[in-house]
């Protein structure tokens, strides 16, 4: 077992002022026998009115509000502390949408020529181990090159992307070859920005994959959202009314004491 505290904080600068922006973030942990959250607190900058804590159909902790004033810039900072103990997971039926592509993770011609040269394995984990070797030597880890549409057939052209393209081309791989697998959000143990990896359902439990790192996912990342690709579960989502272009930094933070 981990305990494992956490800081998350983003903020958005407009470039003109906007108004009327509702918002919803997936910026809390999951709750699950593996994680469980402890504590945690959110703040939202500028913030009008209460906040609404719900969650989505994948089962997504969701936090939402809307700030009616006008406002050049939109911060939130989540802070809290998990246990991981990934012996304490238990068998769960998957949901069927996780073994089909979803719109990120279609599958093209080179994806399926590039799966045809990967040997095929007898379980569901030798077949995720071999996946993810191959879609982690396939790519150069290259920021700015790809965006959060981009789909798994144009970044495996690129060869080129960052965390979020390596896990829809891991994706699109392993669920042509029968697995049922889904994306994850979350933050690693460490210090720098969110990150994307992949579960794959094996014997009855989810087991994490890091492509673009080449590691198994332990008891160092914390799981924010889950879903078929990232458009299922983006850490931000919002409409506002204002014409206007938007800067973004973010920065985590995953330790232990």
């Amino acid at each position: 077992m981990r305990r494992l505290y956490f800081e998350f904080d983003t903020n958005i600068s407009f470039s003109q002022s906007v108004s009327e922006h509702a918002f919803l973030l997936r910026c809390i942990p999951k709750n699950s026998p593996s994680q469980q959250l402890s504590r945690f607190t959110v703040e939202i900058k500028p913030q009008e009115g209460p906040l609404t804590f719900s969650s989505d159909c994948f089962g997504n902790p969701v936090c939402s509000g809307r700030v009616t004033l006008p406002h050049s810039s939109f911060g939130y900072s989540c802070r809290g502390m998990v246990y991981r103990d990934d012996s304490r997971k238990y068998p769960e039926k998957p949901m069927e949408c996780y073994r089909y592509p979803s719109a990120l993770t279609g599958l093209t011609a080179e994806l399926a020529e590039f799966l045809s040269d990967i040997p095929e394995k007898s379980t569901a984990r030798e077949t995720a181990e071999s996946l993810c070797e191959a879609v982690h030597g396939h790519f150069s880890y290259t920021p700015g090159i790809t965006t959060t549409s981009t789909a798994a057939g144009d970044a495996f052209l690129l060869r080129q992307g960052v965390c979020q393209d390596y896990a829809h081309v891991f994706l699109a791989l392993a669920r042509q070859r029968g697995l049922y697998a889904r994306y994850v959000c979350g933050l690693p143990e460490g210090d720098g920005y969110s990150h994307a990896w992949v579960e794959v359902w094996e014997d009855g439990c989810w087991q994490g994959y890091d492509p673009t790192r080449m590691v198994p996912v332990d008891e160092g990342y914390i799981q924010l959202s889950v879903g078929r690709d990232f458009m299922d579960c983006p850490v931000e989502r919002g409409q506002m009314l204002g014409i206007c272009t938007q800067t973004q930094s973010s920065f985590m933070r995953v330790y232990q004491k």
